[in-house]
């Protein structure tokens, strides 16, 4: 049992390190700039493929967890933004919470596919710290929260918005 509380409170590696400052800010405006293009691209009526890099997405995460801070009333200060990393075809997620007073780390990885204009993910390995959980033990839950109406509006694209996955370590979003 000690073991295993020790793998869950261990930090894993993390993803990828954080950009400086000014590099974040690059990255979160070129991925601005690629979405508005993605948005313009649409109202023109022309098909488009945009590809986002996992420091483009990681800076628009960042960006938007400040803008939260600064916009609500409620302390953001404990919260830490997820990062995310594109590889092959799978995306890793690693997320941060604070549970009695210790960090604690989520890792999930799957695939991204869109179904009847949803983002949905299919989990494919997940770890509470260093501690490998079997996939088996939390798919079904994952998904049915996934279902839930509040979260399942979270997950709804764009209409003009025909696919989105990962492919060769970057996030590609295809315009209808």
């Amino acid at each position: 049992m000690l073991l295993v509380s020790a793998l869950m409170l261990k930090r894993p590696t993390l993803l990828a390190e954080p950009s400086p400052g000014a590099a974040m800010r690059q990255d979160s405006q070129s991925f601005q700039a690629k979405w508005v293009d993605l948005e313009q691209a649409h109202l023109r009526g022309e098909s488009s493929e945009f590809r986002f890099t996992t420091d483009e997405v990681n800076a628009a995460f960042q960006e938007s967890v400040e803008g939260s801070r600064d916009v609500a009333s409620q302390n953001y200060a404990a919260a830490k933004p997820a990062q995310v990393f594109f590889a092959g075809d799978h995306v890793t997620g690693q997320f941060v919470t604070n549970v009695h007073g210790k960090d604690v780390y989520l890792t999930v990885s799957g695939k991204l596919r869109v179904v009847e204009g949803y983002l949905t993910f299919d989990l494919a390995e997940m770890k509470i710290g260093d501690l490998p959980v079997p996939v088996s033990l939390v798919r079904l839950q994952l998904q049915s929260k996934l279902r839930e109406p509040e979260n399942r509006e979270k997950m709804k694209l764009p209409s003009y918005v025909a696919d989105l996955r990962v492919e060769n370590g970057q996030l590609v979003v295809l315009e209808k």
